[in-house]
């Protein structure tokens, strides 16, 4: 097995916590059985910080550079850039800890596979709070679970490592981006027809006026957030943690996952995101039914 010459293991990417780019690299070795499921034969954003979270960074999509023999890169059209680009594809441990010594803090896939990229695994509603309380965040995601659960055994849902909440949808690689979008949109109208007072579908921040933003454009080819067990540049070493739905109450903090506390709870629960991958909804009675649900809410305000 090749290994890679790791670089700088000492320099300090967390300036308040003392953590460093060796102890990144340490975290996504340990963490790689887990995390490499959502990461397999999907392309990468790579989201580099290679002078740690104080430095804001950069997005590198093409892999414009030589790269060891054990990692895969895929040439993949890309419609805004207008020409193929050399997507890295994250297929082992090795690769994980590569990417890590290139200042990948945090590591974000496709939704959708190298074989099937048209056809994402799973839906996204993420829910950024902007300035409103995560407790807030808390309340938006509890009443996503509610619309979910009309059309949905199972939902999943995770911290995203910040200030939000990500919650998905498993979808099984069986229908398109496209083919989605009303289903993520009607979800998200549902939500913000339910709770007006805290949640805005307007992407523009100034109009959203510090209500919750339902970011249900995430949805697109292409389109990246921070995978499950991902660590982020943030405060602290904070891990987009997933969790299970009775957690999601007044109190819950994301502080909570570290890079330090997740190894614990993994042991405790497993993974339990692991359903996501296997499981997946019927589209078409799923938007059915929440298009009714949204009629009849509407008019029930006549």
């Amino acid at each position: 097995m090749k290994k890679i010459k790791p670089t700088n293991l000492d320099k300090t990417f967390w300036p308040k916590e003392g953590y460093t780019k060796g102890d990144v690299i340490k975290y996504y070795e340990k963490i790689s059985a887990t995390i490499l499921p959502y990461l397999k034969d999907r392309p990468e954003n790579l989201n580099r910080n290679p002078n740690g979270i104080a430095d804001r960074g950069f997005f590198q999509k093409d892999i414009n550079f030589e790269v060891p023999r054990f990692v895969t890169i895929e040439k993949i059209y890309s419609e805004s850039n207008k020409e193929n680009l050399n997507y890295l594809i994250c297929q082992n441990k090795q690769t994980l800890a590569y990417m890590a010594n290139l200042g990948c803090i945090e590591v974000n896939p496709w939704n959708s596979r190298i074989d099937n990229l048209d056809k994402p695994d799973y839906m996204i509603i993420d829910i950024d709070p902007g300035k409103k309380s995560f407790d807030d965040a808390i309340t938006v995601a509890q009443e996503t679970k509610k619309v979910l659960d009309m059309i949905c055994e199972e939902s999943f849902v995770k911290t995203s490592g910040k200030t939000g909440l990500h919650v998905c949808i498993p979808l099984g690689g069986r229908y398109t981006y496209e083919q989605i979008k009303p289903l993520a949109h009607i979800i998200a109208k549902l939500v913000n027809h339910r709770l007006p007072e805290i949640t805005s579908l307007e992407r523009t921040p100034i109009k959203r006026k510090g209500k919750i933003y339902l970011d249900y454009l995430q949805n697109s080819k292409g389109q990246t957030l921070a995978s499950a067990y991902s660590l982020r540049p943030f405060p602290g070493a904070t891990v987009s943690a997933p969790l299970e739905w009775d957690e999601v109450k007044a109190g819950l903090t994301p502080q909570k996952f570290t890079i330090k506390t997740i190894f614990k709870r993994l042991k405790q629960k497993g993974d339990l995101w692991k359903p996501l991958l296997s499981h997946h909804i019927d589209l078409q009675t799923s938007l059915k039914c929440l298009e009714d649900h949204f009629d009849i809410e509407k008019a029930k305000e006549k």
